[in-house]
């Protein structure tokens, strides 16, 4: 029970602010934190596919697990099997608006350029705005000063990672914008 509270209502009910969703979660946990568990014939799911593998080393295991289905049924979650019909629509659903919404559209507009001309120029407009990459050389010394015990203070760590995700977005940002532009 202690067990279950502490995944249930701390680990994952700490980060979920519906009262609902909570209550959900208790009930999924309930599932999988049963008595009956470590019983040779207990399975997570009606069809059998889902259940603890059988093996007494890691490798069997890994090979239990390299073997289930890439996209999990409805059912491991207790869930029916129209559930999955459910999320297909919405994907596709999804999918479909997103596709019409990047579909060039016949307007009159006051520059008189197509579609393509216009996302041309736009993404022109957006290079010509993104800085450089930042070059950590030109930090100050502090920023990326030795602690006594031979370690990088804190900010410089974070301020070396934060540069590194950085520079890495805008290389990425540059090249899309470019490859655009073709």
């Amino acid at each position: 029970v202690t067990l279950k509270f502490i995944v249930s209502e701390i680990n994952y009910g700490g980060r979920v602010t519906d009262d609902k969703d909570v209550r959900l979660i208790t009930a999924l946990i309930a599932k999988y934190f049963a008595s009956n568990l470590m019983e040779d014939d207990f399975m997570f799911s009606p069809s059998g596919v889902y259940k603890l593998p059988n093996s007494e080393d890691i490798g069997g295991a890994r090979d239990y697990i390299r073997n289930l289905p890439l996209d999990d049924d409805p059912e491991v979650f207790g869930l029916h099997p129209n559930a999955n019909i459910t999320f297909q629509e919405k994907m596709v659903k999804d999918f479909m608006d997103t596709i019409s919404g990047v579909q060039p559209r016949k307007s009159g507009n006051a520059s008189g350029l197509s579609p393509d001309e216009l996302a041309i120029k736009l993404t022109r407009n957006i290079e010509s705005r993104l800085p450089d990459v930042i070059d950590t050389k030109n930090a100050h010394a502090d920023t990326f000063a030795i602690t006594a015990d031979g370690s990088m203070n804190s900010l410089g760590v974070f301020v070396a990672q934060e540069t590194s995700r950085f520079n890495a977005l805008l290389k990425i940002m540059k090249k899309s914008l470019a490859d655009l532009q073709k």
